[in-house]
């Protein structure tokens, strides 16, 4: 019996078109899944502290052998743009420049003011007789599209800021189809960019569940009947979700995910950081598939069955000799995710996951297109970045004022320390890092020390307050960081005593 939780009208589309020879029902009902989160991914997206994820499922389908393609399977089926006019299917995107002339062409046959998505299908790597291709422009925009932020080129970025006519900007969708030896080498040369991807090795159909000699009539199913009244009610609304909750307490230890494969060398660093965004926006789209910007316990419990599958095959993919390890951690917190119990009260998810609470754990931001890599591809320090802000500073730490003498030429010493660090998903740039001397570093790294909104340096273990962090005008910390380091030393902190020493 599968693990994957197949609910609503995606699952019974996905029974359905896995009628067909070699398609396997779990494969169509993730595919399902990223097809409809693109559809209405204009309309929908998730409030979570400051920042908003879009309704985006983005999945990468691997085989090393012909079978039929996923897409194909899911128009017999009915879910195809003749019935979801603003959203439009684009083949091979390999380029950035392409990717923006698909926009273009989507762009003139929308209603102006009206948003669109577009789908990218087939595969984004080029096979040349010298070398595999990957476009790292495409990369970065893709990710950028991902994390929410509008995806535009500078040319259209100075057009709207001038007046001009600069279009709409879409929602991208992705349902990449490949070999599994393509998506091993993107995720060796673009890990920020594999982890905002479910990764599935396609599955052979189970035996007996295909009917051979017969196919799907192409006509749409009632189910899809049902998707298409949705999707057309929303073409002018934004949906507010809210969460049960019981939701809630069964996402917490989703949202903790990352913890829990921190410090395992023997796995590929960056590759699963993601899981509580995928978790959070298959069970939007769920909720959503059912007609109802509620999302409940079911839609968490049925969404993480289908971020583990993914997981795994991740593992398979990438780092096989830590497939027991792996799922070890991922049936601890399918484990957590079941038994978690609340109420059945639905609230908004900004009261849910406030700004200024700890448990306002925020999507892993974008890696920037020049982070710098190592020899295995995985992004290292910049040091370009530590660098300015060491000098805006002077070397002097801006938690606690001192300034750290060395003889020689340099004379003054400091660290750059990276808030939310690389390893778990933080940016590299100027917002996610500070200027400390060794021994405040060592501490915030290791929980002593944390910062509250107001950027006040607080002792985690007696919760006395220090002072406040000393910050330039240029240098702009990112909150977002700030509450995760927070969340994550959560348990340990005590109640805020305020001394004479707090500025």
């Amino acid at each position: 019996m599968s693990d994957v939780v197949m609910c609503g009208p995606l699952g019974d589309i996905a029974r359905q078109a896995g009628l067909q020879d070699g398609i396997h029902t779990e494969d169509v009902y993730a595919a399902a899944l990223c097809w409809w989160a693109a559809a209405v991914a204009p309309s929908a997206v998730l409030p979570v502290g400051h920042m908003e994820w879009p309704c985006l499922v983005w999945g990468a389908f691997l085989a090393d052998d012909a079978r039929p393609p996923l897409v194909t399977a899911l128009a017999t089926a009915g879910m195809d743009s003749s019935r979801f006019r603003r959203l439009t299917s684009h083949h091979d995107i390999t380029t950035a420049d392409r990717l923006r002339a698909a926009w273009r062409r989507s762009a003139r046959s929308t209603r102006p003011g009206t948003g669109f998505s577009l789908l990218l299908t087939g595969s984004p790597v080029k096979h040349r007789p010298s070398r595999t291709f990957s476009d790292d422009s495409l990369a970065y925009a893709l990710r950028t599209a991902w994390d929410g932020d509008e995806y535009r080129n500078l040319e259209h970025q100075r057009r709207s800021r001038a007046g001009g006519q600069a279009g709409e900007a879409p929602r991208i969708g992705v349902l990449w189809e490949m070999p599994a030896g393509d998506w091993r080498y993107r995720a060796q040369t673009e890990a920020a960019s594999s982890s905002r991807f479910l990764v599935f090795r396609r599955k052979t159909v189970i035996p007996g569940a295909a009917l051979p000699g017969r196919r799907i009539v192409p006509v749409a199913s009632q189910a899809v009947e049902g998707l298409a009244r949705i999707y057309d009610s929303l073409s002018h609304q934004q949906v507010q979700f809210t969460m049960t909750g019981e939701a809630a307490a069964k996402f917490w230890p989703v949202q903790l995910s990352a913890a829990r494969f921190d410090d395992q060398e023997s796995l590929p660093e960056d590759q699963f950081v993601r899981l509580d965004a995928h978790t959070h926006r298959i069970a939007a789209a769920l909720a959503l598939a059912e007609d109802t910007d509620v999302i409940t316990g079911g839609h968490i419990e049925a969404a993480w069955s289908l971020v583990a599958r993914s997981g795994r095959d991740r593992a398979r993919l990438l780092c096989p000799d830590a497939l027991d390890l792996v799922g070890g951690i991922l049936d601890g917190i399918g484990g957590q995710v079941r038994t978690a119990t609340g109420s059945p009260q639905a609230l908004p998810l900004g009261e849910l996951f406030p700004p200024g609470g700890l448990h306002a754990v925020s999507a892993p931001a974008a890696v920037p297109a020049s982070g710098v890599r190592d020899r295995k591809g995985r992004v290292r320090r910049d040091g370009a970045v530590v660098q300015d802000v060491k000098d805006w500073y002077g070397n002097q730490c801006q938690m606690c004022g001192s300034v750290l003498g060395i003889p020689g030429p340099r004379q003054t010493i400091s660290e750059g320390a990276h808030i939310r660090p690389l390893s778990q998903g933080g940016p590299d740039y100027t917002g996610n890092v500070l200027c400390l001397c060794p021994n405040c570093h060592t501490q915030f790294d290791q929980g002593g020390l944390y910062l509250t909104d107001d950027l006040r340096v607080v002792e985690t273990v007696t919760g006395t307050v220090r002072q406040r962090l000393e910050t330039e005008p240029g240098h702009d910390v990112g909150l977002e960081y700030v509450r995760w380091h927070r969340a994550r030393w959560a348990r340990y902190i005590q109640p805020v005593r305020q001394t004479r020493g707090g500025r």
